[in-house]
């Protein structure tokens, strides 16, 4: 997905206030989340610090400054600044979440490279493919490592708790992620929505786990953190069906990626699954096809099944009910504050695209 915008300066360092306009959420949190987020990736081994400085964009293969601050869209950080400003509590006070669920996320991303064998990520080779597979592996451990001593140096229950939600998180995506290449496995005929939903929790976990944390550390009372992170699990599951509608149907010049492109890896998909189980004449055809494409013409074909069979029409139903669900929630439960205008608005770009 493209960086989410932000055209205003960043503020002071102090962040806004609680209620306060955040529209600028994408300058606040760089201008937040950054500095700490450099400095304890910096505090590395120097390997490791070198490997991870690549990785986030900051340095070259030879450890020089690049003179950028790419670090990606910082979402699960703006998430938890605005999870904690909604409930009522002072944004900066989540920055210990936000920095340990970035890395966290990061974690995922040098490990999900060498699993999916990518050598290029955001414009630049990714960290196993520049300086081998151990020294990733090892990148991505050291990540997490660092994202729970942000928690644990969190006096009180709050610290406790956070930690606890970072550790269920990681739990969670692990879980998730072997659920995914698990589904690599499972004939066509097979595959139910169960298998497709646990595998996306390698997606949900951290985003939910990210408002969660912030309405913590931002001292909300625990039924507003529960609703909360149901409302970031809805979003996260509601883009990642958007995201499977996307790779399929998606313009390559919006997306950034080849045409049907979950389809060339025979990737079963909420609207793969959906037109697999969908009873008609469509769907059976394409269970033959699935996982054996060659052509752009079989691979169209692949498509046209899938919509044929309902597949399309399920998926991108679905996606809008648990987006709605997740505003819907966010609309009970929250004050009608600024912050939570920005969350939400937030969240519904983050499925549709739309500002």
């Amino acid at each position: 997905m493209p960086e989410l915008s932000a055209t205003q300066p960043v503020r002071e360092a102090s962040g806004p206030p609680p209620g306060e306009v955040v529209q600028d959420i994408a300058a606040v949190t760089r201008g937040l989340v950054l500095p700490p987020l450099r400095s304890v990736v910096e505090g590395l081994h120097a390997d490791l610090a070198r490997l991870c400085g690549h990785h986030f964009g900051w340095s070259d293969l030879q450890g020089r400054p690049t003179g950028t601050e790419d670090a990606g869209k910082l979402l699960r950080a703006r998430v938890a600044l605005l999870a904690a400003a909604a409930a009522g509590g002072e944004p900066t006070t989540a920055v210990p979440g936000a920095v340990a669920v970035e890395l966290v996320h990061n974690f995922s991303l040098l490990h999900d490279d060498i699993m999916d064998a990518d050598e290029r990520r955001r414009g630049r080779a990714t960290a196993w493919a520049a300086f081998g597979i151990p020294s990733a592996v090892l990148g991505g451990d050291a990540l997490t490592a660092l994202a729970l001593r942000q928690l644990t140096a969190i006096p009180g229950q709050a610290g406790r708790t956070a930690v606890t939600m970072l550790v269920d998180a990681l739990h969670d995506m692990t879980c998730g992620q072997a659920a995914d290449l698990a589904l690599d496995r499972i004939p066509g005929p097979e595959v139910t929505y169960r298998h497709y939903f646990d595998a996306s929790y390698k997606t949900t976990a951290l985003l939910a786990a990210a408002a969660a944390i912030g309405a913590v550390l931002g001292g909300a009372p625990g039924e507003l953190v529960g609703v909360l992170h149901r409302a970031a699990a809805d979003v996260g599951l509601a883009w990642q069906i958007a995201n499977d509608v996307e790779d399929i149907w998606g313009d390559p010049a919006v997306t950034g990626k080849q045409a049907f492109s979950d389809l060339r890896l025979g990737k079963k998909t909420l609207p793969v699954i959906a037109a697999l189980r969908s009873g008609t004449d469509a769907g059976q055809q394409l269970t033959t096809l699935l996982g054996s494409a060659g052509t752009e013409e079989e691979l169209r074909l692949q498509a046209d099944l899938i919509e044929a069979a309902g597949g399309r029409r399920y998926a991108e139903e679905l996606s809008t009910r648990h987006l709605q669900d997740s505003l819907a929630g966010l609309a009970r439960s929250l004050p009608p504050t600024a912050a939570r205008d920005e969350l939400t608005a937030l969240f519904r770009f983050v499925v549709t695209r739309v500002p």
